[in-house]
């Protein structure tokens, strides 16, 4: 089986394969952005996403995650009706799939799990605390259910019981949270790469179709000839759907016949965030 039309892409530039790649540039801008930093004035500043590299290696080393094939995509005469009513070029689109395929999978289903902010941690602890608190009196911090800390080092335990300590501590880390210059403490995002989650198919087939719909986004012909007020044509949504059956990620083969499908799960996970790191393109 010939994989995809491009036997090897180059890492070198090259007109053709640069044109044949034309639809993934934005996507891969808009969810996989570089940043770096200017070295006289310590700013950051959005760069070129590495990600198409990445794709490109993965590519031609032929680990791509995906099952369908070109000769699949092309005999869907439906789907290559469709992108012809919307002036889209076939060849581009079929490597738009095979990219925003890998990408969601390598997240959604590969993800790899991120802890919160430090500082997160603090400001739940805190909340914790204070929401047990009813106030204080001649007795001192009195709180609704009885509380009581513990710090655990190796076998040793640590635990505090007094309710004024607990109190004083909540305050001590409350006040530190809110006057205190935290851009010294460590916030990054503590990653373990053996931790992987997987969300449910829904939420692929989301994740997948918002990618879609970020290339179509970037074609300005299409943002014109859509309805006033609308975010996607007819036709856009039904090659959204197509894509869908062909990928595989929706096996029901009436999701061909209607966006309905699409327009659920649109709605059911707008603005859904993952937080995770994609495992592919890391």
């Amino acid at each position: 089986m010939k994989y995809g039309v491009v036997n090897n892409f180059s890492f070198q530039y090259s007109e053709e394969e640069y044109s044949l790649l034309d639809y993934i540039y934005p996507v891969a801008q808009e969810y996989a952005p570089d940043f770096d930093y200017n070295e006289d004035t310590g700013e950051s500043y959005i760069a070129v996403s590495q990600a198409l590299d990445i794709f490109k290696g993965r590519y031609n080393a032929r680990k791509l995650r995906h099952k369908f094939t070109v000769e699949e995509y092309m005999q869907d005469k439906e789907l290559q009706g469709y992108l012809q009513a919307l002036d889209l070029d076939s060849e581009k689109f079929w490597y738009l799939l095979l990219f925003c395929y890998d990408y969601s999978w390598g997240i959604c289903m590969k993800g790899i799990e991120i802890n919160k902010f430090p500082v997160e941690y603090i400001r739940d602890f805190v909340d914790a605390i204070y929401s047990n608190y009813t106030g204080s009196g001649m007795l001192g911090a009195s709180f609704n259910e009885p509380i009581s800390l513990t710090l655990k080092i190796g076998r040793k335990n640590i635990v505090i019981d007094n309710n004024n300590a607990i109190a004083c501590i909540a305050k001590f880390c409350d006040d530190g949270l809110e006057n205190n210059d935290l851009t010294d403490l460590s916030n990054g995002y503590f990653v373990d790469l053996t931790r992987r989650s997987s969300d449910s198919v829904s939420v692929l087939a989301y994740y997948f179709s918002k990618m879609i719909i970020s290339a179509f986004d970037h074609q300005e012909h299409l943002k014109d000839k859509r309805k006033k007020g609308a975010n996607l044509s007819d036709k856009e949504k039904m090659v959204i759907a197509h894509s869908l059956y062909l990928t595989g990620i929706v096996s029901n083969k009436s999701v061909r016949e209607s966006d309905e499908y699409l327009k659920a799960i649109l709605k059911r996970y707008k603005n859904t965030e993952i937080k995770k790191l994609n495992s592919f393109y890391l």
